[in-house]
């Protein structure tokens, strides 16, 4: 690739053809920025981590809006977001191929993981404090800064996010949680109950 720019002229150095070869050929700075196309290894502003158990891949997040995958039988890639900002959270939709992450900013990427690429993108208005993805489903709960829990679906095929009329309100959180200050926290975590096949 670099033999193009490292190739010695025919014409001699007194010849004035020589000034104008060189003059066509000179470096730009595109030329001197080659892009990525391998890493090896961890990088080293990795700050989050996420594993597919059915697929087995791990996902290294940075601080820098890059994404490591790494896999069984020889697979590494390296995502990288168009903002290189820190992620917050990182998480598979299990063995969907799709991964879901959120950025400092609090937007929420869906990276398609067999096209090496970002599916979809939405910008979240509020602080987002907690990100669960529901085992074996394509459905999220999102909690905020005000403490509301939001319920989202990723739909595949139209590679969409959408945010579904349920949700928990922040006073039923508060009864819940025994908690009476108008001045409610954020939501801190969010922990899906796997084995309940009730319907609420």
């Amino acid at each position: 690739m670099f033999s193009k720019f490292f190739q010695k002229h025919d014409a001699s150095p007194e010849s004035p053809t020589s000034k104008t070869a060189v003059s066509k050929r000179s470096l730009t700075l595109a030329n001197l920025s080659p892009p990525l196309i391998a890493h090896y290894g961890i990088p080293a502003t990795a700050s989050i981590l996420a594993c597919d158990l059915i697929q087995l891949i791990v996902v290294v997040g940075t601080l820098d809006g890059r994404i490591k995958v790494i896999g069984g039988e020889n697979i590494e890639a390296l995502l990288v977001s168009p903002k290189e900002l820190p992620f917050k959270h990182l998480e598979f939709l299990q063995n969907q191929g799709f991964l879901v992450s959120v950025s400092s900013e609090n937007e929420i990427q869906v990276w398609d993981l067999e096209q090496r690429q970002i599916a979809f993108i939405i910008m979240w208005e509020s602080s987002i404090t907690a990100f669960k993805v529901i085992h074996d489903t394509s459905y999220l709960y999102l909690g905020d800064e005000y403490g509301m829990v939001y319920v989202i679906k990723y739909d595949g095929e139209q590679h969409k996010l959408a945010q579904m009329p349920d949700y928990v309100p922040t006073n039923v959180i508060a009864e819940v949680a025994g908690i009476s200050s108008p001045d409610l926290p954020s939501i801190v975590g969010v922990l899906p109950q796997p084995c309940s096949h009730g319907n609420r």
